[in-house]
């Protein structure tokens, strides 16, 4: 009989002891099991091709390199801080190895400007117009995404991504985007080859968004940032990358009935100082002005400096 009392006894302490600890120790686990995710949460790792998160606007341009060519752009920035000031309508410098050319964009014989003074980081989101980091020579396609005009659907052009992210941003008001652009140069060469485009969202809490618009060049690299190069050509002209210079590869049915043979053997090589942005030429370095820096002076067609609007220097003769 005492040892079913001692039995009970036992039994009834236990319960309530359980009754007693059980939600203190519930609830010590459960706030433990919170502690851990919101740890994980916040120590998410952002990849290193990213600026460091700061919660603020941040613009980072490489410097000139040794051939005053514009080395990358980097930015990273909310919705809130693109800019409000209108751009200007003109760009007052010219990057380095900077020439343009009216070329036929059709075989009707209508004209427009082959290449533009493209931002790295447009102006939507640098809020830069006459930076020299931010500058290279684009072709007019490559930036717009059309020979004259603009196609922001175009998704070879620079406009598709630039109106795509900013899309994202205004759709994400409190996330960051980080976009870097980085043209591709070959050796020696003024004007980049390709453009490198690198881009992807930051969430308030510091963790990586990924942003894909569905295009057949996009890459996800492994740290899940998107990936896009761009060619800096165009369907109307070759580009000479070493110099800038270029020819137009579209005639009109008239040229093409009256020039295609005549081209190439009257075509005279002639010379331009200043880097080419002389607005005259001359046949003979020798006939040059005396004080020419013969060091930027630069050779090219007739047909190019015509195609620039330059005249033949009457003094030489």
């Amino acid at each position: 009989m005492k040892n079913r009392f001692f039995k009970l006894f036992l039994l009834w302490m236990t319960a309530l002891t359980f009754v007693a600890c059980s939600p203190s120790t519930q609830k010590e686990k459960q706030e433990g099991t919170n502690t851990t995710i919101a740890q994980v949460e916040q120590s998410q790792n952002l990849p290193d091709s990213l600026l460091p998160f700061k919660r603020s606007k941040q613009l980072v341009l490489g410097e000139l390199d040794s051939y005053k060519r514009s080395t990358q752009a980097h930015i990273q920035l909310r919705y809130d801080d693109k800019p409000t000031e209108q751009r200007e309508s003109k760009i007052n410098v010219d990057p380095v190895g900077w020439h343009n050319f009216k070329f036929p964009i059709d075989y009707s014989g209508k004209e427009a400007w082959f290449m533009n003074r493209g931002h790295l980081v447009g102006y939507q989101f640098s809020g830069l117009n006459d930076e020299l980091r931010n500058l290279t020579p684009m072709t007019a396609y490559l930036n717009t995404g059309s020979m004259t005009g603009t196609d922001e659907k175009n998704p070879v052009a620079m406009l598709f991504y630039e109106e795509k992210l900013a899309a994202w941003l205004k759709q994400n008001k409190n996330a960051w985007l980080d976009y870097r652009v980085t043209p591709l140069y070959t050796d020696s060469e003024l004007i980049p080859r390709q453009v490198e485009l690198q881009y992807a969202g930051i969430s308030a809490n510091g963790r990586l968004i990924p942003i894909q618009f569905n295009t057949s060049i996009e890459e996800v690299n492994e740290d899940g940032t998107t990936r896009v190069i761009l060619n800096n050509d165009a369907p109307n002209g070759t580009l000479d990358y070493q110099t800038g210079l270029a020819e137009a590869t579209l005639q009109s049915e008239k040229q093409e009935k009256t020039q295609p043979e005549s081209k190439n053997k009257n075509d005279r090589t002639v010379y331009v100082a200043n880097e080419g942005k002389a607005t005259v030429y001359w046949y003979d370095k020798k006939r040059m002005p005396a004080k020419t820096n013969q060091a930027k002076v630069v050779e090219m067609s007739e047909s190019q400096a015509k195609a620039q609007g330059k005249t033949y220097a009457e003094k030489e003769q």
